[in-house]
């Protein structure tokens, strides 16, 4: 399922908050994370984020077997210039837990402004709950894009 959200403001405006390593840090915090770095690498026209997240998430009894609910996670995206906006793709490494996860993204004018759209992919390599571990990792992975999109939209309005 993709993850999309609609702004009133340039993509200049809000590539340049999606760029402010500052910010993402502020978010990550202000969203109940427990701590956040990150960086952000222009080479050229390529652009590359990097950031370090520790969480924590209430876990189903099932699979808090498997995972335990204090989380580092690793978030590489890289972007590119596409049709006047940015496209790119994620990888996110969750430390020490046989899941890969990743996306893709663009962030694309419209009529009004821009439009972000993020599409998450998941693979649990456990045997028997691999499939439930996928759909809870994209669920909470979808939630938490929602989460910092609206944290950014309420951000270009403030």
């Amino acid at each position: 399922m993709a993850v999309k959200c609609q702004f009133d403001r340039s993509i200049d405006e809000v590539w340049a908050l999606l760029c402010d390593p500052d910010f993402r840090v502020e978010r990550s915090i202000a969203l109940g994370e427990l701590s956040a770095e990150c960086d952000v690498e222009e080479d050229g026209e390529q652009v590359t984020v990097k950031m370090s997240r520790e969480v924590v998430r209430e876990l189903p009894s099932v699979l808090a077997r498997v995972f335990n609910a204090q989380q580092s996670l690793v978030f590489v995206e890289n972007w590119q210039p596409k049709d006047g906006g940015w496209e790119g793709k994620m990888s996110i490494e969750i430390k020490k837990q046989p899941v890969q996860l990743g996306a893709t993204m663009s962030l694309l004018p419209t009529a009004s402004g821009c439009e972000y759209i993020v599409s998450h992919h998941c693979k649990a390599k456990i045997p028997l709950v691999g499939g439930k571990v996928e759909k809870y990792v994209l669920s909470q992975t979808d939630d938490g894009a929602l989460d910092e999109l609206n944290y950014l939209k309420a951000k270009l309005t403030a």
